[in-house]
């Protein structure tokens, strides 16, 4: 019986230790992201519009511009990485604390045909949340299911960067990552602002990599976008949040490239949001005055936009919005 005991306690302590391991290894690893400061943000700050979406919307829709046209207060939450899953449980969280008036979400097509990686990447948002029943829900929808060393030991996917733990330790025991703060996520070519703008230095003659970018494909759609896009319709229905969809515009040399697709998924999303009753901008196919198309304009061929072509976007989009909001008055 003894005997047995002692077993027991050696296991609970082996089971302590490594739990204390995993959970240091995890400070002094992970790397701060943008998602830890949007997550605090929708929790502390009453908005009137919350913009949710991928990293087309994070290049190209600046809130402090839009807000000057509009009238409102709105912040943006688009993340790399960010499938639909995601989008709506950080609506839900945002709805727990600080609920808006209304949503846009910003609709990449691609990602709706793309299975999305369960890698660290697709949880670094989820990690962020605060403990709750949203929390809890968001785990039990996306995450009890991954590999271990997403959900526990993220660190295995940080390992590469163990030449840097000094500098990690040090910025995360800063009073910036302890107030949330911009400044760490900032290098000498982008620049994140305080409301979720990731604003591009311009390099006109920069390398626009590939043509041959991840396409929209209508019989590769997700089963699982397609599930939340209804969650989030339903969601801000019961929640009287206003939903708006927009598809931020690509290159042209891309939307003549690959015409044929542009143009079906069109069609295939017009059809979807006037099913759903949802208002939808596609900003490849509307006008865009002041706003030029050009490949030098973005820093790819997917559409990812410099800081100066977000910024001239978002004034285009704030007037689509104010016009949209004065119609329903």
């Amino acid at each position: 019986m003894h005997s047995f005991k002692w077993k027991a306690v050696r296991a609970a302590g082996f089971v302590v230790i490594c739990c204390l391991l995993t959970g240091l290894l995890n400070f002094a690893l992970q790397q701060y992201n943008i998602a830890r400061v949007n997550v605090h943000r929708i929790g502390t700050t009453q908005y009137d519009d919350i913009f949710i979406g991928t990293s087309h919307g994070l290049s190209a829709i600046n809130p402090e511009i839009i807000d000057q046209i509009t009238g409102r207060k709105s912040t943006n939450i688009c993340m790399p990485d960010e499938h639909l899953i995601d989008s709506y449980f950080l609506v839900k969280e945002a709805c727990r604390k600080k609920k808006p008036k209304r949503i846009i979400y910003e609709l990449d097509p691609s990602y709706w045909s793309t299975v999305q990686n369960h890698g660290s990447n697709s949880v670094y948002i989820y990690k962020e949340f605060p403990m709750s029943l949203v929390k809890l829900e968001y785990f039990w929808a996306k995450v009890k299911e991954m590999d271990i060393r997403v959900t526990l030991a993220p660190w295995f996917y940080y390992r590469n960067q163990a030449g840097n733990i000094k500098e990690t330790v040090r910025m995360k025991l800063s009073s910036a990552y302890q107030n949330y703060e911009v400044g760490p996520l900032n290098n000498g070519l982008q620049d994140y602002t305080e409301e979720g703008y990731m604003y591009q230095i311009t390099d006109p003659n920069g390398d626009k990599g590939s043509q041959n970018i991840v396409l929209w494909n209508q019989q590769q759609i997700q089963d699982v976008e397609k599930e939340y896009f209804r969650k989030l319709t339903e969601l801000c229905r019961e929640e009287e949040i206003e939903l708006v969809v927009i598809t931020t515009p690509v290159p042209q040399e891309t939307l003549d490239l690959y015409r044929d697709v542009f143009e079906e998924a069109h069609r295939y999303y017009t059809e979807l949001m006037e099913a759903y009753d949802v208002p939808y901008y596609d900003f490849n196919y509307l006008p865009l005055d002041d706003f030029d198309r050009g490949i030098r304009n973005y820093l790819d061929y997917e559409g990812h936009m410099y800081g100066e072509s977000g910024n001239q976007f978002s004034r285009v989009l704030g007037t689509y919005l104010k016009e949209m909001y004065e119609k329903k008055r």
